[in-house]
């Protein structure tokens, strides 16, 4: 139908005019994005999402349970995340198109389309969740990686920003948007906020190594106050707020980037 259109109006409308209309019309596409349970999950996948997404609402094993009247099954999970618990499900349906999405068999269409599906999973739980939700730094870091591998790097530079105003000493926040600058040229702006990520997480080895790499000496660091122990949410093994670290990654992205702070 917006094919036709187009067509239509290419007769009337000047270059530029006709420019613009294609862009909006790509623009509501992508916010009108439905997005649903994924069809056939299987075992696989499931194994490789958090250990709490089988409780939450659409997977069906604490079914019964709903806000204010959770089934026992679904109680520690509320009494651990809070009211965000009951949008959480989004976040594990876009666990598993993340899945799907960069399987080397997904063609590029249906890769840009379960991407978008994935960041409209990530959004929904985050403008339905409270502000204090546990994951919300997860979440913000996992939508800028998504955004990075949509070519959004407006968007996806906010949100990392955002993940690291919420929880300062979430290290996955720095290093992840720190290896889009590196790629992009930017080392002093990537070494800056490495830095900044070691004041927070000193203990980070991921922002050590960058640091490093950046030619930076991590001893010459000096810690920021850190919150006590008891404030800090819990691991992985709860809550994916707290990741567990893995090896530096040779780049964060396939692709270098064009210069950050364009969509082009």
């Amino acid at each position: 139908m917006i094919e036709m259109l187009r067509t239509s109006l290419r007769k009337y409308l000047p270059g530029i005019a006709l420019r613009r209309l294609t862009l909006a019309s790509a623009l509501m596409a992508t916010a009108s994005i439905a997005t649903a349970m994924p069809d056939g999950i299987t075992d696989e996948e499931m194994a490789l999402i958090p250990i709490y997404c089988p409780y939450t609402q659409s997977f069906g094993k604490a079914a019964g349970g709903f806000r204010g009247a959770p089934s026992p099954l679904q109680k520690p999970w509320v009494a651990v995340m809070g009211d965000g618990f009951w949008a959480v499900h989004h976040y594990c349906w876009a666990q598993i198109n993340l899945q799907r999405a960069l399987r080397s068999s997904t063609t590029s269409q249906q890769r840009k389309h379960l991407l978008e599906t994935v960041r409209a999973d990530y959004g929904y739980v985050v403008k339905n969740s409270p502000k204090n939700f546990i994951l919300l730094p997860e979440l913000h870091t996992r939508l800028g990686e998504v955004e990075v591998r949509l070519v959004r790097y407006r968007e996806a530079d906010q949100s990392f920003a955002k993940a690291r105003a919420l929880k300062p000493d979430y290290w996955p926040a720095y290093s992840h948007w720190a290896e889009v600058l590196i790629n992009a040229g930017k080392r002093a702006e990537a070494k800056q906020l490495v830095k900044t990520g070691l004041e927070y997480s000193p203990n980070s080895r991921v922002l050590i190594e960058q640091y490093r790499l950046l030619g930076g000496k991590p001893s010459e660091i000096v810690p920021k106050v850190r919150p006590k122990a008891s404030e800090s949410p819990p691991g992985e093994a709860s809550t994916p707020a707290q990741p567990e670290e893995e090896a530096l990654p040779d780049k964060a992205v396939n692709a270098a980037p064009p210069a950050v702070g364009t969509d082009e």
